[in-house]
C-alpha cells in the first residue's frame, strides 16, 4: 500500500536520524562533565556506546537492503536505546543534585525508546504478513 504522502515520511525519518545523532552528541557532552564523578566514569563510557550504537545503527537500518536486513537492525536499535535510558536513569539517581542536561537526555531516550519500540511492532507485523503470505503460495 503507497504512502499517502511520501515526502512527509520521508522528512519526519530524515528529522529521526538528525535525533538520533544529535542524541548521540549530546551523551558525549554530557559524559565529559559526568565521568570525572566517583562511580560515573564506567556509566559514562557504556552510556556513549549505547547512544552512539543507537545513531549508526539506525543509519545502517534505513539503509536495509531487505525488510529483514532493517528488522534486524531496528532490533538493536530498540535494544541499544533501551540501555541508554537504563543508563540515564542510573545516573539521574546517582547525582546528587538534578542535573538538567541528563534530565532532557533521559526523556529525549525515553521518546526514542517509544518510537522505536513501535516502529518494531510495527515491523514485525508487517513481516508475519509476508510470511504468511508465502506460506499460502
Amino acid at each position: 500500500m503507497p504512502l499517502a504522502h511520501p515526502g512527509a515520511m520521508r522528512e519526519w525519518i530524515d528529522r529521526l536520524e538528525e535525533r538520533t545523532a544529535q542524541f548521540a552528541a549530546d551523551v558525549i557532552s554530557l559524559c565529559k562533565r559526568l565521568r570525572h564523578i566517583p562511580g560515573l566514569e564506567n556509566a559514562s563510557k557504556q552510556l556513549i556506546e549505547s547512544s552512539n550504537s543507537v545513531a549508526s545503527n539506525h543509519l545502517a537500518m534505513r539503509r536495509g537492503r531487505s525488510d529483514r536486513e532493517f528488522a534486524s537492525k531496528q532490533q538493536i536499535v530498540t535494544e541499544e536505546i533501551a540501555e541508554s535510558v537504563g543508563w540515564l536513569e542510573l545516573i539521574d539517581k546517582v547525582l546528587a543534585e538534578p542535573d538538567a542536561t541528563a534530565r532532557d537526555l533521559l526523556r529525549e531516550a525515553r521518546e526514542l525508546r517509544a518510537i522505536f519500540a513501535k516502529g518494531k511492532k510495527t515491523m514485525r507485523g508487517r513481516l508475519e504478513k509476508e510470511q504468511r503470505q508465502r506460506r499460502r503460495e
